[in-house]
């Protein structure tokens, strides 16, 4: 489970730095149980004086008189060893699948027990009709209600507003009643009952096809929303545009396209295939900005964040010597200089691979330009930045091969030319396979939102 990004494991909390929080199993509801090396192992996440509770988070006063913030009555934690940045590892290779695993608050993801990840739970106390359950859309940016049986996206429309035949009223049953922020409306063209929430009718959209989709949200009437229970931020200057061909795009308010780098890995079934461009929190946040450093900014700008900005939700903020870059779900992101209209995505799939020699050297780079369009600056790229680490091991891989683990006694011979074949030999002179059909380097894809 370690080689995907679950929307499910984008559940759990963190603090601004991205650190995962716990809480105890031995805790009581609003009550802290854990003290002296308890909390030098896993210190409270304290709460400043100007802090004040909101919603599912609320302060508790411990018996040292430390502020700590609590989520839903349990009191959060961080922990003080080494600890994985994003979600846990190891998972995938188990034969059985444990329903833990689908869990985000399960103990298997803690470093130790009784602690467990804490987890992003609103539907545990959020008031909601039966026929409603939420769901985490990113194309609609927010935790959004969806239809119980079929899973389509519901929406909010004001109620006077009259909407075609593609539009079908969400039902609710006769007996039903006001439930939390719901209520019941009757409507005046066939006297049928309705659901509303926060005032506004609820509907569902013939046009979203699967379970995911808000094509609703770009018919070009702005006064129908995904009826969202909250809203994730976003930095000012970016939005979600929907692009015909191309489907719903995380974009800046000018509509350029916004992209991540990563590092490549070999994919059964090559890059079309389910998934493929899937990179852990882990890893994408181990390795920071250093795919694109100095000229290579040149092609690919970095989205930069005001000095005041902080860390929020999905944003994190990471440090470039120009300043702060926002990231999102940890990867830095940026625009393409040879998008030269909104929704274009020139720089999609585009890619930097280098192959070194003998001492690790950069013997030879690709940094995939065609005669169409500017050519990509390598930047500051060595043969370290661009084979890397798995997250959690000291050794090297072999970025082509993915996670296999390269030996450090091997070179990371190359291809001179067209002619040349791969050395079979390590640094030893005993025969071994080589490594030079491989290359390493990253490759460029544009900002998921699923």
């Amino acid at each position: 489970m370690d080689a995907g990004s679950p929307q499910f494991l984008w559940r759990r909390l963190g603090d601004a730095q991205g650190n995962p929080l716990y809480t105890y199993d031995a805790d009581q509801s609003g009550r802290s149980s854990c003290y002296d090396a308890c909390a030098r192992e896993f210190p409270p996440y304290s709460a400043d004086a100007h802090a004040r509770a909101f919603g599912d988070w609320s302060i508790i006063v411990r018996a040292d008189r430390l502020r700590q913030w609590a989520y839903q009555g349990k009191p959060l934690y961080r922990y003080s060893g080494k600890d994985p940045i994003g979600e846990p590892q190891g998972a995938r290779f188990q034969l059985i699948e444990s329903p833990s695993w689908h869990d985000p608050a399960s103990d298997v993801y803690a470093p130790k027990r009784p602690w467990r990840r804490a987890a992003y739970t609103p539907e545990r106390t959020l008031l909601m009709p039966t026929s409603v359950q939420l769901d985490m859309l990113g194309v609609a940016n927010g935790v959004t209600f969806v239809e119980t049986a079929s899973h389509r996206t519901v929406y909010a429309v004001p109620a006077s507003h009259r909407l075609s035949d593609d539009w079908q009223p969400l039902p609710a049953a006769a007996l039903a009643g006001p439930v939390g922020e719901f209520s019941v409306i009757t409507r005046k063209d066939d006297g049928t009952r309705q659901w509303a929430y926060q005032g506004e009718a609820l509907y569902t959209y013939a046009g979203d096809y699967a379970p995911g989709d808000a094509n609703g949200i770009f018919t070009g009437d702005r006064s129908i929303q995904a009826a969202l229970a909250y809203r994730n931020f976003i930095p000012p200057g970016v939005t979600i545009g929907d692009y015909r061909g191309r489907g719903p795009l995380m974009t800046t308010s000018k509509g350029q396209s916004l992209y991540f780098v990563a590092r490549f890995h070999e994919v059964y079934g090559g890059r079309e295939a389910p998934g493929a461009y899937s990179i852990s929190y882990n890893e994408i946040k181990a390795q920071g900005t250093i795919a694109c450093r100095e000229d290579c900014t040149v092609s690919w700008r970095p989205i930069m964040a005001p000095a005041n900005a902080r860390a929020c939700g999905f944003w994190e903020l990471i440090d470039r010597p120009e300043g702060k870059q926002w990231a999102y779900k940890g990867s830095p992101i940026y625009s393409y200089i040879g998008d030269k209209a909104p929704g274009q995505i020139e720089g999609n799939n585009r890619y930097v691979v280098v192959f070194g020699g003998v001492n690790g050297e950069v013997a030879y780079a690709d940094a995939g330009g065609d005669p169409k369009d500017p050519s990509p600056r390598l930047g500051k790229i060595d043969m370290s930045a661009a084979v890397g680490s798995k997250p959690g091991e000291d050794s090297l891989y072999v970025a082509g091969e993915g996670f296999t683990g390269a030996q450090t006694d091997k070179d990371y011979t190359f291809i001179p030319d067209k002619d040349a074949k791969s050395q079979d030999q390590s640094r030893d002179g005993r025969a071994r396979r080589g490594l030079g059909d491989h290359g390493a380097g990253f490759y460029w894809h544009i900002v998921s939102l699923f």
